[in-house]
């Protein structure tokens, strides 16, 4: 009897001092590249991830694209990598098919932004339903510098109608190829909490932007597999990579992102190529896919150096 209480009182003591809770889940961490704004193309902006009050891009310029009022010529500005590729955008919808695209608005600061949603309150009533049409502050892309707001000449309305038009429809099949996505589609207000906006259309850079556009997937999604990613593969990946990895975490096969993951220094390179090359058409090279969406200035040739000794055909005469 006494070795049977000394048992038990063995196990209460033991069951006293173990700690029978499971382990905290570890904190998920983001690369380098999603604490920094400024660095991060695909930064997430919502009502759920607001930008700070007094954030501002520190590279704003002017892009040089018409807009449907002189006056707003010199207030339009967005990020410069961003600028430039509307400006390609905006040709090429010109020199391929003669349509001629306004800028109507880019970057728009904190306090501005506070001006609209105020203002929009005070004409719906509510916070709620003034948040279905125009963000709160913080919540806004524009904020960013990344994101323009289209127009057309032949339809200067910002309204769902514009992607019934021809321009509309070229932005949406055509945006990618400059690096923009457009943002907001019917079939994503779930997820976005935006309704549908056709000429609202967000920089993100050649490579997300063209896996993106593939995927037909919204931001919100997109990034929470971007997070998975070691910086390299996101500062560098290919559209082909960016895609090829995505639709094999969506079925749960995390092989190649591990590989990448594990990968250090020099081995990354190698290890990025490798991961790529199984997502590749036939036709196209690894480089050839690096260069489409980091495109550098072609490299030339070098001079030709004649190494070999000149022949007279006169040397052998007297």
């Amino acid at each position: 009897m006494k070795k049977y209480i000394f048992l038990i009182f063995m196990a209460l003591c033991v069951g006293a001092f173990a700690d029978n809770t499971p382990p905290p889940s570890p904190a998920p961490t983001l690369t380098p590249q999603y604490q920094n704004i400024e660095s991060n193309l695909i930064h997430l902006v919502n009502m759920d991830n607001p930008l700070p009050a007094g954030f501002k891009p520190s590279d704003l310029v002017l892009p040089k694209v018409p807009t449907r009022k002189k006056s707003l010529e010199d207030k339009i500005y967005m990020r410069e990598e961003a600028a430039e590729q509307l400006e390609k955008m905006f040709l090429a919808a010109s020199v391929e098919k003669g349509y001629t695209l306004y800028a109507v608005s880019g970057y728009r600061s904190y306090g501005i932004q506070q001006i609209n949603f105020n203002t929009k309150v005070q004409a719906v009533g509510s916070k709620e339903k003034a948040s279905s049409s125009v963000m709160p502050p913080g919540a806004s892309e524009h904020q960013l510098g990344l994101t323009m707001d289209i127009q057309s000449n032949n339809f200067k309305n910002l309204n769902a109608d514009f992607a019934k038009t021809e321009e509309g429809q070229w932005l949406m099949e055509n945006a990618y190829r400059f690096g923009f996505i457009m943002r907001y589609k019917t079939q994503w207000k779930d997820i976005t909490r935006v309704r549908f906006e056709p000429w609202h259309y967000r920089y993100v850079g050649l490579a997300h932007a063209a896996a993106l556009y593939w995927l037909d997937m919204p931001l919100e999604k997109y990034t929470g597999y971007m997070e998975q990613l070691p910086e390299y593969v996101l500062d560098g990946g290919c559209d082909y990579l960016l895609y090829g990895l995505v639709k094999e975490m969506e079925v749960g096969n995390y092989t190649n992102v591990n590989q990448l993951k594990a990968a250090q220094g020099n081995d990354r390179d190698i290890a990025m190529k490798a991961a790529t090359q199984a997502y590749l058409p036939k036709q196209i090279s690894y480089e050839q896919a690096l260069w489409r969406c980091y495109p550098t200035p072609m490299p030339t040739m070098a001079p030709r150096v004649d190494n070999d000794t000149d022949i007279s055909l006169f040397s052998n005469m007297n």
